[in-house]
């Protein structure tokens, strides 16, 4: 995971505002954050809601990163000291924490994320433009209806939304964040044309239905438009590696290779433009007119 201060200042402004004010003695937590985000958290000064103190609950205690264990979390909790956040780590906080979940608010995952995703589409909207901000939205739908083949966390989608704008890039270039086959240049104000190819590059080449397929057979159910030779064999070697890993990991190897985006590669269904005319006499070697062409002599019935 990439991490930018984009993902530490949005997340803070989406917590403090579905948390509301910072009452002395109140403590809140969160729970459904996977613990390399809860870290990122921690260890970003630009994570800081308005009035709260935050902290990570982990298995080993670190104040630099602003790490605590669930003994210590229990403590803050007793004292009803300054209002308090903590990010719970919780494959590592263990069972100290099951009084703290009893007896402090626990944030709502949905209004977070809700509340997180709109803040991050309105930044690229004003770091971008409109048209990148629905391009990304439509995307995130488009990814959202692979079903049972890819469920997105809703970190996913936020992380997506963020990436977009803090690295200022065509939200086609980062589709694989979201298991979607990346896009060079993709037209903005049509997104569903390049999204569309975009999935089915990943039905074809990637999904369980071709699982059994060779990376040639698979390629060659995409009707590629005059693909180079070094095109094909990085596309192959990229399927070889990519059937041993889950599809967003796997996705991610198409981050810096360019040569295999959707615009760069064309499926002859996709092309607009003719690429080449043929000539083709009607006429016969003795000079009739060949019976296929339909056509009849000057003066014949």
């Amino acid at each position: 995971m990439i991490w930018t201060e984009l993902h530490g200042q949005l997340f803070s402004q989406a917590v403090k505002k579905v948390l509301g004010a910072a009452d002395r003695g109140t403590m809140a937590f969160i729970r459904c954050l996977t613990p390399g985000v809860s870290e990122c958290l921690a260890r970003d000064p630009g994570f800081a809601p308005g009035g709260w103190s935050v902290w990570r609950v982990a298995d080993v205690p670190n104040p630099t990163i602003r790490t605590i264990t669930a003994d210590e979390a229990v403590e803050l909790r007793e004292g009803k000291g300054d209002a308090t956040l903590l990010l719970v780590d919780t494959a590592r906080s263990g069972a100290g924490m099951d009084g703290i979940y009893s007896a402090a608010q626990e944030v709502d995952e949905d209004k977070l994320f809700d509340e997180a995703r709109r803040l991050a589409a309105g930044a690229t909207t004003k770091s971008l433009s409109s048209q990148a901000r629905r391009y990304a939205e439509r995307a995130i739908k488009k990814a959202r209806g692979f079903g049972q083949r890819l469920s997105l966390s809703p970190w996913t989608e936020f992380d997506f939304l963020v990436r977009i704008t803090a690295e200022k890039r065509h939200p086609g270039e980062l589709l694989y964040l979201l298991g979607l086959w990346p896009v060079q240049q993709g037209d903005l104000s049509d997104p569903d044309t390049t999204l569309n190819v975009s999935r089915l590059f990943v039905d074809r080449l990637l999904s369980t239905s071709v699982a059994g397929l060779a990376p040639a057979q698979r390629i060659a159910t995409l009707n590629l438009l005059n693909p180079s030779a070094e095109q094909v064999t990085t596309l192959e070697r990229f399927l070889r590696t990519a059937a041993t890993k889950p599809l967003l990991l796997g996705m991610e190897e198409l981050a810096d290779k360019q040569q295999l985006r959707v615009n760069v590669l064309q499926i002859e269904s996709a092309a607009e433009v003719i690429q080449s005319i043929e000539l083709v006499p009607w006429r016969t070697n003795t000079g009739r007119i060949a019976k296929w062409s339909g056509l009849i002599e000057g003066g014949a019935v």
